[in-house]
């Protein structure tokens, strides 16, 4: 389930757990949430089993995380749409878990089986470029940070993001530094694989190896499995059903018949250009 918060106070937060949401001026006509000023259908936010999605009617103004979208988009909690004026936050259905508490530094040990994982620009400077997580990272205005970040509201040391026992932990390094994590204002937080950061302007992504989960785990994930064979029951017919079985004898008996079939037909047409009388 995704809610859609309206931080300007045009409308109260709705939440779509499966189905979509219009939002426009007009009341009625696929429109559940009116707004004045906007176009009549405006936007369509849509969630379901695969994912959530945004639709844009032809001639309407939409902007999600400062990119202009003129049909469709894909969402992820986190994502600040602008329609028009107005803006529309789209946040996860629960806020991100607590992290657990700091490890003292001194009892910190570098561990070569940590947790691979990643940040992934998703706007402003740092768009489309991965930031590995091998240590502490600072994340601020000073050019002493690991990743620097401009714009208003921006700290010096902003927050801190680390691999602490096992999962990725975001921090506020200064009072009244903003961060949020899937739309959810935090001062700290447990991220998964797929999270998105926001601080400022500035979005980010959680990449991490393994299963989006609430932790990051350090075991070898298993290999993929078709649908198909994922799907079947486990019980001892169906693992007799996948034994491999011995390769038998072919048989020909098939090609024996319709070698004989074709000789058979070529002697017919021999015999009637041989023996046909001549007029």
């Amino acid at each position: 389930m995704m809610r859609l918060t309206f931080p300007n106070g045009e409308h109260a937060a709705v939440a779509i757990e499966q189905g979509q949401v219009g939002v426009g001026s007009a009341t009625g006509g696929g429109t559940i949430v009116a707004i004045a000023g906007l176009a009549p259908l405006h936007a369509v936010f849509a969630n379901g089993r695969r994912g959530a999605w945004l639709t844009v009617p032809q001639g309407a103004t939409v902007v999600l995380n400062a990119r202009p979208v003129k049909r469709i988009a894909y969402l992820r909690a986190g994502d600040l749409v602008c329609l028009g004026g107005v803006q529309v936050r789209v946040e996860a259905a629960r806020p991100p878990e607590a992290p657990p508490e700091p490890v003292p530094q001194r009892r910190r040990i570098d561990d070569p089986l940590q947790p691979r994982a990643a940040l992934r620009g998703l706007s402003g400077a740092w768009f489309g470029r991965s930031l590995p997580l091998a240590g502490a990272r600072v994340l601020g205005r000073s050019a002493a940070s690991d990743v620097r970040l401009d714009g208003a509201g921006i700290h010096e040391r902003h927050a801190q993001i680390d691999v602490e026992a096992g999962r990725v932990v975001v921090r506020s390094l200064a009072p009244g530094a903003v961060l949020r994590v899937n739309g959810h204002l935090v001062r700290s937080a447990a991220l998964a694989a797929g999270d998105q950061l926001e601080i400022g302007e500035h979005r980010f992504a959680l990449e991490a190896q393994g299963a989006a989960g609430s932790s990051v785990g350090t075991s070898t994930p298993a290999p993929a499995q078709h649908p198909a064979i994922a799907a079947a029951p486990a019980t001892a017919e169906a693992a007799a059903d996948r034994r491999p079985v011995a390769p038998g004898r072919r048989d020909l008996s098939g090609v024996y018949l319709l070698i004989a079939a074709a000789a058979a037909l070529a002697a017919a047409i021999t015999a009637f250009f041989v023996y046909a009388p001549k007029g």
